[in-house]
This record gives C-alpha cells, structure tokens and sequence, in this order.
C-alpha cells in the first residue's frame, strides 16, 4: 500500500459525483496532492453509450502529465458472479468489482462472491461488506476503502494471514476526497504493524 496511490476514483461521467470532477480536474488535483498514481474507475453497465468518450478524454490528459493514471471501471456483481461489464472492456481495462445490490440470502452472496474472484477479468474487489461467515480463499487483491472504511478489522487480519494484497482506494466522488486516507488510518496502521509482525 501507498498512500500516493489511489485505486479508486469515480469522475463527472455519473449522476451522483461533483460536476467539477472532470478528468482534467482529477489529475490536476492528484498532481497536486504529490499523488504518484490514480485509477479512474467509474461505474459501468454493459449499456453504459459513454464509455468511447470516457476512454478518449482520459488517453488526452494522461499523455499530459507525469502522473501514472490507471484506466479503469468499477462493475456491479450481479447474480451468479458475473459483473455488469461488457467482456471487451473488462478484459482489456483495470477492474473494481463490487457489490451494488443489498442481498438477503447469505448463500447467495458468498457464492456471487466466490465467482467474482475467480473471474479472470476482476482485478480488484472494491468495498466488502460484513458477512459473518467469510471463509474462502482468494488471490485478487482487496480494496481499503476510504469512503465506507471497508473491510472491518476481523477481515483484515483474516486477510493478512491468508497472503492477501492490499492497495488502496478513497472511492472519491469530488476532488477533495481524491487521496483521503485520514477515515482508514485506524486500518493502513493495522495492515502494516501485522505485515512487520510476519516478517
């Protein structure tokens, strides 16, 4: 984990995100914050129409700077595993796979779960919520999420004994959050004091 790193950040291409948060916005700021790398990762759909113009804005901008910018999207996992995304995009793009829909069968969910991870084209699975009975393996690495200060402590170090990487992602959706880490100090220090106890 860097905290000049952010994995996950949304842009003005939604209907919830500042207006200001326009690519050009979104690097300025990162280049800003002495930021070194930033994911854009903006909710698709497999209908999403934007997607020509989200890839050409982000090619521009990111040629003009020295920044690291990722290009990515952030999927829906919807039933049996699967993510709201067409497969082209998905296989050629960094991913964010999460779960968007609230679930009231527990069986359901892991094994949606469990599909996601062994979906070859997910990267990274954003912003896990609390299940109580969490036992399964996974090689993706997990998002530390700063907006819903996502995964809970018992996860993490469940995590960490099972190898898991971590990188981390502020879920930003204006341009004062891109980078913010303060609301997961409490988790990067946990992460970090546990990785120096393995060594």
């Amino acid at each position: 984990m860097n905290l000049k790193e952010d994995y996950h950040i949304h842009t003005n291409y939604n209907d919830h995100s500042a207006p200001n948060l326009t690519v050009k916005n979104i690097i300025k700021e990162a280049e800003r914050k002495g930021l070194e790398l930033i994911a854009l990762t903006e909710h698709v759909r497999k209908n999403s129409e934007w997607i020509p113009q989200y890839l050409n804005e982000i090619s521009e901008y990111k040629r003009k700077s020295k920044l690291k910018v990722v290009t990515g999207f952030e999927a829906k996992i919807i039933s049996d595993g699967n993510i709201d995304c067409r497969d082209d995009i998905a296989r050629d793009y960094f991913i964010i796979a999460s779960f968007h829909t609230k679930y009231y069968e527990k069986s359901i969910w892991i094994n949606d779960l469990k599909k996601a991870i062994e979906n070859k084209y997910i990267n990274v699975i954003g912003h896990l919520a609390p299940e109580s009975s969490f036992h399964f393996d996974t090689k993706e690495i997990v998002e530390i999420n700063a907006k819903y200060r996502r995964p809970p402590e018992n996860w993490i170090k469940a995590f960490i004994k099972m190898g898991v990487k971590f990188h981390l992602g502020s879920d930003a959706h204006s341009l004062d959050e891109i980078g913010n880490y303060e609301s997961i100090m409490k988790l990067i220090k946990l992460i970090k004091n546990n990785f120096n106890m393995l060594k």
